[in-house]
């Protein structure tokens, strides 16, 4: 085999690795679908849970200010399993979901003896749900800055190696 082919399937060989390492890195970093998406799923799955409970959130204007409806908790707790099953798998911060469904577990617990009130579960509810946009935000730059920083070391390295080879080929022309 010539210098020159050796040369060539060197490069083949490195660029091959460089890009397959560069696919993994990728991969590494990417949760395993869009949080946009698993809110979708979780909106479906919401609304099974309506049906299976026969709790409807959006028409409790009859009930009291510390009263639960009925199917209410079993209507919560669905929505909280769809939380685990979509949203927790698919974002960086599990934690702050789950502190949100310990949370609401409290104040529905604290409207049924009499402690708050609906609304102001309501006006919790809304606060944390602004605070997990928040979180996602911020999950979301930071996804994409660690995708920039893997794509400029892949590119550096894949430089790198591609100078490497260039040198070995040139090399055996020089002797």
């Amino acid at each position: 085999m010539s210098p020159r082919k050796t040369a060539a399937a060197r490069l083949k060989e490195t660029l091959g690795a460089a890009v397959l390492a560069a696919w993994v890195a990728a991969c590494a970093t990417t949760p395993p679908q869009d949080i946009a998406a698993a809110r979708q799923d979780l909106n479906a799955y919401r609304a099974q849970c309506t049906a299976r409970s026969g709790y409807d959130p959006d028409a409790t204007s009859s009930l009291g200010p510390n009263v639960l409806g009925a199917g209410e908790r079993e209507w919560r707790e669905c929505v909280y399993q769809g939380v685990e099953k979509y949203l927790i798998p698919n974002t960086q911060t599990p934690e702050a979901y789950r502190k949100a469904i310990a949370e609401d577990r409290e104040m529905t617990a604290s409207i049924a003896g009499g402690k708050i009130t609906r609304a102001q579960r309501r006006a919790r509810v809304q606060e944390l749900l602004e605070e997990l946009d928040r979180i996602e935000a911020a999950n979301m730059a930071k996804t994409v800055q660690e995708k920039k920083a893997v794509d400029r070391v892949m590119r550096e390295e894949m430089q790198r190696q591609l100078d490497i080879t260039r040198r070995g080929m040139i090399q055996p022309l020089a002797r």
